[in-house]
């Protein structure tokens, strides 16, 4: 089956080169914070996911093949992007065709959209009525969800989280000039519980380590581009979070 989808394979190798590579860079920093790919999912989230979906065969393979702890991808494109492995695969449907506190579907939600990965708030799916991977996004919090094409394959997708829409300025020949920051939390502001949530999902974690995270202010939760950091200061902002952002040299980004 693995022969069928050799452009997965090798975007999910180049991904976990890319983890790789992210921890060599800040080894004190991912010590404390691990991010990993495992590469096979247990047979029981995967039964699960089979039991409650029909899934097209790649994204299926996918999961079998992508399976993250603590994995969240920052680049130009995404602020934290989640990409879903087999078992939290339910839960990403949580606030968006599911209420889990009234356990009832939410009608306004397309009925075939499988939320597979999420970008502060903001859903990429898969219409399962097509049996095929194009994504789609739209932004959340707006009354109505106005979905979009993203993204015309899974693999496509995938490769976003590697490739900085910035690398396409880059191929023209023209000189992109950036500023690099790294944000800390540096306390849990007007709104704890938002702040807490906030950490949760930056590492993808459960709310008692987010928790322990809060306790370890001056907590990083950004090291970028200035893109990124305008991102993540606004939403620190909008939750009302204590924060710094700090000014770094180009070394210091590497």
């Amino acid at each position: 089956m693995g022969n069928n989808y050799k452009e997965i394979d090798a975007v999910i190798e180049k991904m976990q080169a890319a983890l790789e590579e992210m921890r060599k860079l800040d080894p004190e920093f991912y010590a404390k914070y691990p991010m990993n790919l495992v590469t096979e999912a247990e047979e029981k989230a995967m039964r699960m996911v089979s039991d409650k979906w029909r899934l097209p065969d790649e994204y299926l393979y996918f999961l079998k093949h992508y399976v993250p702890e603590s994995v969240a991808w920052s680049t130009d494109e995404y602020i934290n992007l989640f990409i879903y492995g087999a078992e939290h695969l339910p839960e990403g449907q949580w606030g968006y065709n599911y209420n889990p506190v009234t356990n009832e579907e939410i009608s306004d939600w397309p009925n075939s959209y499988l939320v597979i990965a999420m970008d502060e708030g903001d859903p990429y799916c898969i219409d399962l009525s097509r049996g095929d991977t194009v994504i789609y996004t739209a932004e959340h919090g707006t009354g109505t969800w106005d979905f979009s094409i993203a993204y015309d394959h899974l693999a496509e997708f995938l490769h976003s989280v590697l490739l900085p829409r910035s690398s396409e300025e880059w191929e023209t020949g023209e000189e992109v000039q950036y500023e690099y920051y790294k944000v800390f939390i540096t306390g849990e502001g007007s709104n704890k519980i938002k702040t807490l949530m906030f950490i949760k999902k930056t590492f993808s974690c459960d709310y008692s380590q987010a928790k322990s995270y809060l306790e370890e202010v001056p907590l990083q939760v950004y090291k970028g581009i200035d893109l990124g950091a305008a991102k993540i200061e606004a939403k620190l902002k909008s939750i009302g979070a204590d924060y710094e952002m700090r000014k770094i040299s180009f070394a210091e980004f590497l």
